[in-house]
């Protein structure tokens, strides 16, 4: 049944799309963005070598506001393109995964949501990538690395629907006041495997997926505290991220996250770093980002990143990145540090 009605949503978004006329208040909008990491392994991990990795991205939004059909309403649908060989998986070794578009060969759909803005409060409906509302820190989405995005602890530690496989969900976001919201989630507790979904359109429902639950608090938009807890795994964790402006052209930021010890293998992340903004069009950040393991072989993994990034203009940027990676901890073999550089195309259309 889910599957009959999102076909039909799909098909019914593009071909309103394809009708849609130009107007003023056009209720569509398009979007679409291609990044690319070309990189080598100079030395350590597993071997060294290199490669190239790509994600596509296609985004359609509907504004029911715009269309005169009601207020406050949006759909959107994004579609992905994943492709290249695993910097990770064939040469780093690593188990924080140094590259956020590391994730395999697939073509599928990343995101289709209904959203209804209530005043201050919206209700989000359907298949969603967590990471695009909750744990999002400024500072930390400008690295590669992607311990920086949603923290080792609770990805390697809980199904959780974040990139590469998204998941059904319900959240929830009241804007409190000009500088206090809250936002909470409830999530399918298994995304059904690339394996059983290529197209991630087939979800299962099975009662011993459980449910995975959120919460998180922001103030000023530079510090979130948050909890999850999933019920099948009995497994639970909090975390906190700060955003801090030191200057017009420095920012800094912090990541913790923890677990219990003995439900998780990593039961602490931490991560913190800089950016520093030389003019307009140009920056440089330094970061590292550290998870904490108890095993007899590996006790952590850490990894220090330095990127340089310079926009040419609105829709193209290139990234150099180098990251030193200590005690890669992606199994259990003892591996020796690797280093490995990283040259990010960013193009937007």
């Amino acid at each position: 049944m889910l599957k009959k009605v999102t076909h039909l949503l799909f098909a019914a978004t593009v071909s309103l799309a394809a009708n849609a006329q130009t107007e003023k208040q056009n209720p569509f909008s398009f979007e679409g963005s291609y990044v690319g990491d070309t990189y080598y392994n100079m030395a350590g991990g597993l071997k060294t070598g290199g490669g190239f990795m790509g994600m596509a991205n296609i985004m359609i939004g509907f504004d029911t506001g715009k269309a005169q059909w009601w207020k406050g309403g949006s759909f959107y649908v994004n579609g992905a393109s994943i492709h290249g060989k695993s910097l990770t998986e064939n040469y780093l070794g690593d188990m924080q995964v140094a590259s956020n578009i590391d994730a395999g060969d697939h073509t599928y759909l990343h995101e289709l949501w209904f959203r209804q803005q209530l005043g201050p409060v919206s209700l989000t409906l359907g298949l969603q990538d967590l990471n695009a509302e909750f744990m999002v820190s400024e500072g930390a989405g400008e690295f590669i690395n992607s311990s920086f995005g949603v923290p080792p602890v609770i990805a390697t530690g809980i199904p959780v629907p974040i990139f590469p496989l998204t998941g059904l969900g319900l959240s929830v976001r009241w804007d409190i006041n000009k500088q206090w919201a809250a936002q909470a989630a409830v999530f399918d507790g298994d995304q059904t495997s690339f394996d059983h979904n290529p197209y991630n359109i087939h979800w299962d429902f099975c009662k011993n997926d459980g449910i995975l639950t959120m919460g998180e608090v922001h103030y000023d938009n530079r510090l979130k505290l948050g909890a999850y807890y999933h019920s099948a795994d009995k497994n639970y964790g909090f975390y906190a991220f700060a955003d801090q402006p030191v200057t017009n052209r420095l920012s800094l930021f912090g990541q913790l996250a923890v677990s219990p010890e003995e439900k998780n293998d990593n039961n602490y992340s931490l991560g913190f770093g800089g950016n520093f903004l030389v003019a307009e069009n140009h920056a440089f950040g330094l970061a590292a980002t550290c998870a904490g393991l108890h095993r007899v072989s590996h006790k952590h993994e850490t990894a220090i990143e330095f990127y340089y990034k310079y926009t040419f203009n609105d829709h193209i940027a290139l990234q150099p990145d180098f990251q030193y990676v200590i005690n890669p901890s992606g199994g259990e073999t003892k591996l020796n540090n690797a280093l490995v550089g990283m040259l990010r195309l960013h193009v937007n259309f």
